[in-house]
């Protein structure tokens, strides 16, 4: 994937990124951590997210149930007050599009985007695409994000596409159990691969649950914010124009 297939999004000091948050759509208080995380934050400018904002996402049919109704409520309070919230759709919801985008004032990225920070150049993914040795899921991959697909399932029957969610989430489940771990982890040379076609110093996503922060040998930094509510779990461009990994209950790396 080329540079150019990714805009191009300028973060300043205080702008916050985090991801896998897996949030239940169906769940009434899904939005609770999200609300206070961005209560605590609201003279940042912008927020990005990775990510797997839910843990499923069929279109219409989740847009519907009463969690994602208060996250999206969250999420318009936020861009309402004038700041910018961006998304990079994760494995669980890359059918995120132009109808939440509508409905709560984001700016969405299939491809992921090129952070300009005052001092670095960052390329900003979900991370799936890093596991390169899981040939089976990036094939699934393919398949269901083609254009037919992504036109199917918001035309689908919400109950029906409801099922299939839930049918898919749990053959994923077992998919990934049964898999060696190095088969489904996220590989080094993809993310200088990846640095080196953006023209990026720095490589920031999500996708693994597990905090990384690393100088790759002739590449670029590599860093992955926990899943939401973990210890490391925020990254924020910092005074010195560079991102500073944190907690999203306030500590600092």
């Amino acid at each position: 994937m080329s540079a150019s297939s990714r805009p191009e999004i300028e973060l300043q000091v205080g702008a916050l990124c985090i991801g896998d948050l897996h949030l239940d759509a169906s769940d009434e208080a899904c939005a609770h951590a999200l609300r206070d995380f961005l209560g605590r934050h609201r003279t940042a400018p912008a927020l990005v997210i990775l990510g797997d904002l839910f843990e499923a996402w069929v279109g219409p049919a989740h847009a519907r149930l009463v969690g994602a109704q208060r996250v999206l409520a969250t999420l318009r309070e936020w861009t309402s007050a004038g700041r910018a919230l961006h998304l990079i759709p994760g494995n669980r919801d890359f059918l995120l599009g132009a109808d939440f985008e509508a409905a709560c004032g984001a700016r969405v990225h299939p491809r992921g985007a090129l952070a300009r920070l005052p001092h670095e150049r960052a390329l900003l993914i979900h991370g799936d695409e890093l596991c390169t040795l899981d040939v089976g899921y990036q094939r699934l991959k393919r398949v269901l994000r083609s254009a037919p697909m992504l036109a199917l399932a918001p035309r689908l029957p919400s109950p029906f596409a409801l099922a299939v969610a839930r049918r898919l989430r749990k053959r994923s489940v077992r998919a990934v159990a049964a898999k060696p771990r190095e088969e489904t982890a996220q590989q080094p040379d993809e993310v200088r691969r990846q640095a080196l076609a953006a023209g990026a110093d720095t490589v920031l996503c999500g996708h693994a649950h597990a905090y990384r922060d690393e100088q790759l040998s002739a590449g670029p930094r590599w860093m992955v914010v926990d899943a939401f509510g973990g210890a490391r779990d925020v990254a924020v461009v910092g005074e010195a124009g560079r991102w500073v990994v944190g907690g999203s209950r306030g500590d600092r790396a």
